[in-house]
């Protein structure tokens, strides 16, 4: 039986049950109902005759033992839901003429009603339990994740139908059904009016969340007692406490919610939620566990958040990076993590325990106190990055341990681990034998040797570490520098003659840099491979945006990486992580190629929108590459496709904002200032003011974008409004809808020193607000986090701004190369610091 598809939450449910027309027959509202006195739902069905949701037979009975038909279960839940929308409907045993055809044209408009397969819809028959149980799990779009966790309830799971089975346990771990008083569902029983009332008191009026909206008192604190379930995105629960469990369903799909002071004392169950975040703000929560059934999802935890546990029983990012309270004390990697998962873990942690195996773990930055890999987990890979470290590292298994971060202590029970780069200090655990070997670098030692003290690997230093890093012992090495004695000529094999120029890392330079040919060198101090975009084919240069290059959807695109390794092609703004990366190419995002080093990728843009993309090389030890304005490609939609806005880009700072489209585009009129005059702005303050253009300000198009510049920007949220046939693409064909947009313009940026300095030299800088200003490398991605930390390690300088006030930003100690200056919130501005 195909049913209950998707319905809509009201906050007041009126449940009449008497339809003139039907089997239950006209009533009115008695204040006697004897047959419901002593009744297992006597409490529930007397709330609702106070309430007036249920109205009696004129003997005054409510006859809650009965049986309900299948054409007055679906009135209930028309009424119950306000499903007044209908469609067309043809069921070969339902005339037009019937009580129950506009209700079953309601419910199949709403999407949950489709009948049988024989044609027909049965309303004058009965509705088994588990029948129900269906059309409550499509209702509530609850999925089946806790479906096995739920089955324990009933003696009798083991009976269930193949078809109704996961629905009856979905609702039993939803408290939506408890069975009867010996422990049975039986599922083929038919369900009473005492029944569907109770059932759907539970499912419509508890605390389930179907619809986008902020939930939740503005301020104080809501207390919600049993379970809260989300399923839909643009959920935003703020100010409760739950006194259970909050379940956040498969149906959010790859959408997004939020939880701003909020806590939960039971389990936080996370089925949905895709890569942009489930996002935790001021929250305190017991535990969450995360068991998406397809893709990934991200969960970020900011301000003074508290998450005790969170167990990954699929892939999943979670970044901590933000809170300022605990963060997330401990991460457990279940057993039931899928092969080839990935982890990413960004921020703060106590404890992280990996139990599962042939996954991989990611730390780009942040600190572990304390890794275990299990004895099970077995081929498990750590990939620390160089902003990452792990104070204790217990391998109880052996693993694979890639990346240039520092782990300080390895304590090692198992044989066979490998370090790309030595732990500071190693010790052998109980069990292990003299002759048991480790990796590190590209050396098999016994690790009893490993243990006296850390050997050299590639890019660690070389020379030998001190044996105790906290008193300095040891012989440290040569030049540290450069590794000590010879510099290598391959910075992976660390030794023999030095680099023909040890300034661009050696290997083969670009025939030409700046068209991106040959093999673009090795980056010495981490080993990450160098990745270029070729300007090959149809592939040019913009004459906009120096070293980016410019495509057409279909194209094909080529790169080249200096290392063996994974190429990937994917949207501009991705986070650099490698769960991100495969995640984007899984949902048919981006592209990834496997390539020798040298050897030119062919990728291939069909079948990807239009819009911004960065090439990302990865290495074969996961090592990743650095941004390079050479890296970035404008992707355009291919002739034929309609001229449409680029919602992903809208960008604004003090007085200019840019706004893209999917393929070139000029103006549709003869002058200037007619398009000027038709594209119009408004500023929405207290009110909305329609505006007008200042005689200085000035619309322009370069190449996909429309920039408008203002001399003084608007103050307050502005909204644009380009009418269709403003624009048109390069052959003519016209915008064919409006396109509105909406902004805030932040600080201004005013830099004095023009767009390049000389390295060690100051740059003078003044914003119209009070502003935090960065100087940072170009392509660093721009979250204030990621600023902060850049800043903190000293690879990026700040400066906290006045209004109208002259600051000064020091280069020192910063290797030349192309660098942003940004105004948090505002402006930004290249700048080059020059050798």
């Amino acid at each position: 039986m195909r049913v209950f598809r998707n319905m809509k939450r009201r906050a007041i449910v009126m449940l009449i049950v008497c339809m003139t027309t039907s089997g239950w027959p006209l009533a009115y509202a008695q204040e006697r109902q004897t047959d419901a006195n002593g009744h297992w739902a006597e409490a529930r069905l007397s709330s609702w005759v106070s309430k007036g949701y249920v109205q009696g037979y004129e003997d005054g009975s409510l006859r809650p033992d009965e049986a309900v038909k299948r054409g007055e279960l679906v009135a209930l839940i028309n009424r119950a839901s306000g499903a007044t929308e209908k469609t067309d409907i043809r069921f070969r045993d339902l005339a037009s003429g019937h009580w129950a055809y506009d209700e079953v044209a309601k419910a199949a408009k709403a999407g949950y009603v489709d009948g049988y397969e024989d044609g027909t819809v049965r309303v004058e028959a009965g509705v088994s339990r588990q029948e129900l149980a269906v059309m409550l799990v499509r209702l509530l779009k609850l999925g089946d994740a806790e479906a096995d966790r739920g089955l324990t309830t009933f003696k009798d799971a083991a009976s269930f139908p193949a078809w109704s089975r996961m629905a009856i346990g979905a609702l039993a771990a939803s408290g939506i059904v408890d069975g009867y008083e010996d422990g049975t569902y039986r599922p083929a029983g038919p369900v009473t009016r005492a029944e569907a009332v109770v059932m759907l008191d539970r499912a419509l009026n508890g605390s389930i969340y179907r619809n986008a909206g902020v939930f939740g008192p503005r301020t104080g604190t809501e207390t919600v007692k049993g379970n809260v379930t989300v399923t839909a995105s643009g959920v935003t629960l703020q100010n409760m406490s739950i006194e259970g469990d909050l379940v956040l369903a498969e149906a959010i799909g790859e959408g997004d919610v939020d939880l701003k002071n909020v806590t939960v004392s039971g389990t936080t169950r996370i089925y949905g939620g895709g890569p942009n975040s489930i996002r935790f703000d001021d929250s305190v929560i017991a535990q969450v566990v995360v068991d998406k059934r397809n893709g990934l999802v991200r969960i970020k935890a900011s301000g003074a958040t508290a998450i005790r546990e969170a167990v990954v029983r699929s892939g999943a990012i979670i970044e901590a990076d933000e809170a300022t309270g605990n963060g997330v004390d401990t991460v457990t990697l279940s057993e039931p993590l899928p092969k080839d998962a990935k982890v990413t873990l960004v921020g703060r942690y106590a404890d992280v325990n990996v139990r599962a195996s042939n996954v991989l773990v990611e730390i780009p930055k942040g600190t572990v106190s304390t890794m275990t890999v299990a004895g099970g987990a077995r081929e498990t890979t750590i990939v620390v990055g160089k902003e990452a470290a792990l104070s204790r590292l217990v391998l109880n298994a052996a693993a694979s341990v890639f990346g240039q971060g520092e782990v300080k202590l390895a304590v090692v029970y198992s044989p066979g681990v490998r370090f790309e780069k030595a732990p500071a200090k190693i010790e052998a655990g109980s069990g292990i034998g003299k002759n048991d070997t480790i990796v590190i670098g590209d050396r098999t030692i016994p690790i009893e040797s490993a243990e006296k003290a850390s050997l050299p690997s590639a890019g660690n230093g070389g020379g030998m570490p001190p044996t105790d890093p906290d008193d300095g012992g040891g012989t440290p090495p040569t030049n540290p520098g450069n590794g000590g004695g010879t510099p290598p000529t391959d910075p992976d094999d660390g030794g023999g003659t030095p680099p023909t120029n040890p300034g661009n890392g050696g290997g083969t330079p670009p025939t030409n840099p700046g068209n991106g040919g040959g093999t673009p060198p090795t980056d010495p101090a981490t080993g990450a491979p160098q990745v270029t975009l070729l300007t090959d084919g149809t592939v040019t240069e913009s004459v906009y945006v120096g070293g980016q290059r410019i495509a057409t959807v279909g194209d094909f695109v080529y790169a080249v990486s200096d290392q063996a390794g994974t190429i990937y092609l994917v949207p501009g703004a991705t986070t650099r992580y490698i769960t991100m990366l495969d995640s984007i190419v899984e949902q048919s995002k981006g592209i990834r190629k496997q390539a020798a080093a040298g050897e030119k990728a062919i990728l291939s843009t069909a079948g990807l929108p239009a819009g911004d993309y960065v090439v990302i090389g990865l290495n074969d030890k996961f090592a990743m590459s650095e941004y390079e304005p050479e890296q970035e490609l404008r992707l355009n939609a291919a002739p034929d496709a309609p001229l449409a806005q680029n919602t992903l880009y809208v960008y604004s700072n003090s007085r200019t904002v840019d706004i893209g489209f999917n393929k070139p585009i000029r103006s549709g009129f003869a002058s200037a200032d007619a398009l000027k005059s038709a594209v119009s702005y408004a500023v929405y303050g207290e009110s909305v003011t329609s505006s007008t253009y200042a005689v200085d300000d000035a619309i322009e198009i370069r190449g996909s974008l429309l920039r408008i510049a203002f001399a003084n920007a608007p103050a307050g949220k502005t909204k644009v409004y380009i009418p269709a046939n403003a624009l048109q693409d390069s052959s003519g064909a016209p915008l064919p809808a409006p396109v509105t947009v909406e902004f805030d313009f932040g600080p201004s940026l005013t830099v004095k020193a023009g767009n390049s300095v000389q390295a060690g030299q100051t740059i003078a800088v003044v914003t119209d607000k009070a502003a935090d200003v960065y100087l940072v490398r170009r392509g660093l991605s721009a979250t204030k986090g990621d600023l902060e930390q850049a800043v903190q390690k000293g690879t990026a300088k700040k400066a906290s701004m006045a209004a109208n006030a002259e600051a000064i930003l020091s280069t020192a100690g910063l290797p030349p190369g192309e660098y942003s200056i940004i105004a948090w919130g505002g402006g930004s501005a290249p700048i080059l610091i020059r050798d």
